[in-house]
């Protein structure tokens, strides 16, 4: 990991709420990105749509803040990059291991919505007054712009540099266990279409899905497979 990991998620921070340009925040065109630069389109696609199918329904609307999805996206290919990994049964863990980070990027974006929220007061200040050769309103866009970038930075630099700290470990003392496991990046794709069983909101379809996941662990346990 390097000073470019930190940038690139700190950029397509900025894509959530302060440069508004599309979906270029979703885990696909991350992935994509990303594959471009390092080179490995295969593994940095797969995080990818495990990611999207994962974080399928959260997309931000009016004042809902959804989860951080790429705090959760660019750690795991940051991580796995570094590491080397390209079996899914390692990167499996690296999944999880970032998953809170998505919450953890949540949070930390209300608290930066309150921080902003301090210059309102002066903006209407501002506004009452009337002063047309004060440009107070760019200040503050350009303020809100600069603490984001910053924060979503040292976020990402602290969270990913304790988490390679402790998945190293995990690794060495773990890591023949977790190589005997036999996972498929199918597997977690299917666990990972969870995510876009609850966009439906429909009951029906939950039963669906749990009915399937029953019939398709009868199936490996029996051999079939």
């Amino acid at each position: 990991m390097d000073c470019g990991d930190w940038f690139f998620f700190a950029v397509f921070c900025l894509f959530r709420f302060s440069i508004n340009i599309g979906l270029l925040e979703r885990p696909l065109v991350v992935g994509f990105i990303w594959g471009v630069f390092t080179g490995d389109y295969a593994t940095s696609l797969k995080i990818a749509v495990f990611f999207e199918l994962f974080w399928l329904d959260n997309i931000p609307v009016g004042t809902y803040i959804p989860p951080h999805i790429l705090a959760s996206t660019v750690a795991a290919l940051a991580l796995t990059t570094s590491f080397g990994f390209t079996e899914a049964s390692h990167i499996m863990v690296v999944l999880l291991a970032c998953l809170p980070l998505a919450r953890l990027g949540a949070w930390l974006e209300h608290g930066l919505r309150q921080w902003h929220n301090r210059g309102y007061n002066d903006l209407l200040r501002w506004a009452r007054k009337g002063k047309a050769g004060d440009n107070l309103p760019q200040k503050l866009v350009a303020q809100s712009i600069f603490r984001t970038f910053i924060s979503s930075w040292l976020f990402f630099w602290t969270s990913t540099v304790i988490l390679h700290y402790v998945l190293s470990i995990f690794f060495h003392k773990w890591g023949d266990v977790v190589t005997s496991v036999e996972m498929k990046w199918s597997f977690l794709w299917i666990a990972a279409s969870l995510g876009g069983l609850l966009a439906l909101r429909l009951r029906k379809a939950y039963a669906t899905f749990v009915f399937g996941v029953v019939l398709f662990g009868f199936i490996i346990l029996a051999g079939l497979v």
